[in-house]
């Protein structure tokens, strides 16, 4: 397969404009996967580079952004972070990349952390054809804080702007590979039992032993990174190819 090629993405979403790279294979691709990035991250995570590229050997598209606030997108990070506004910025980036590529294609969504959360509360408005979480919070209560968040961030958490509980919103997701390390110190694995427990089939789980939030270990990372892969492609051609 030809080298792919990613090009730069602007779309508008609230009166902002958000900034995202779409990767594309050689062909035609199959279907696209947005990837959703966590609470303090940006387009650049190495986990979605290296994600685009598997999913572009496969034959599809990859378009990773930056939600508003973050990166080269425009916003507020302290004012304008929450789960709602994230999910809007998620689903203008779906129709940013459909649009661009030109035609009705098969959406995947992968959310890292809080992408995760965002990507399990948009799946009702988008019907993925399948869901890739890595330490998903199902709640704001489930979530320690990082050290490094601005103080101002601290507070408004601490005063409901970025509380949530999407546990009702569960129930509308399918075809989902929930991820976890089972030594996440910033989410909790329980909440992978929980998302589980509520989606519908297809689903299944993937828990990393002693792994931590960052999935820092390449061993761990190598594992995440063929389980997703493999995750998005048999979802395509279970529901898509006869």
């Amino acid at each position: 397969m030809a080298k792919h090629v990613m090009r730069s993405i602007s779309f508008s979403v609230d009166d902002l404009q958000l900034n995202g790279v779409l990767h594309l294979p050689g062909g035609s691709p199959k279907a696209v996967v947005v990837g959703c990035h966590g609470l303090m991250a940006d387009k650049a995570s190495p986990t979605q580079i290296e994600l685009a590229r598997r999913c572009v050997k496969w034959g599809a598209a990859y378009f990773r952004f930056d939600h508003r606030g973050c990166g080269e997108s425009e916003g507020r990070f302290e004012a304008d972070t929450t789960i709602e506004n994230r999910g809007r910025d998620l689903i203008a980036a779906v129709d940013a990349a459909c649009h661009s590529i030109g035609g009705d294609l098969p959406v995947g969504l992968f959310g890292s952390s809080l992408g995760g959360t965002v990507c399990l509360v948009a799946s009702a408005s988008i019907s993925p054809f399948a869901v890739v979480t890595l330490a998903a919070p199902v709640s704001s209560t489930s979530i320690q804080i990082p050290g490094n968040a601005p103080e101002s961030l601290r507070n408004e958490i601490l005063r409901n702007q970025l509380q949530f509980d999407i546990t009702a919103e569960l129930t509308s997701v399918n075809h989902i590979l929930v991820v976890h390390g089972s030594h996440d110190e910033t989410v909790g694995v329980e909440n992978a039992d929980l998302i589980f427990k509520y989606a519908r089939e297809p689903k299944t789980t993937l828990i990393l032993e002693n792994a931590d939030h960052r999935i820092s270990d390449p061993i761990h990372q190598k594992r995440f990174m063929q389980a997703a892969t493999q995750w998005f492609s048999d979802c395509y051609f279970d529901q898509f190819v006869d």
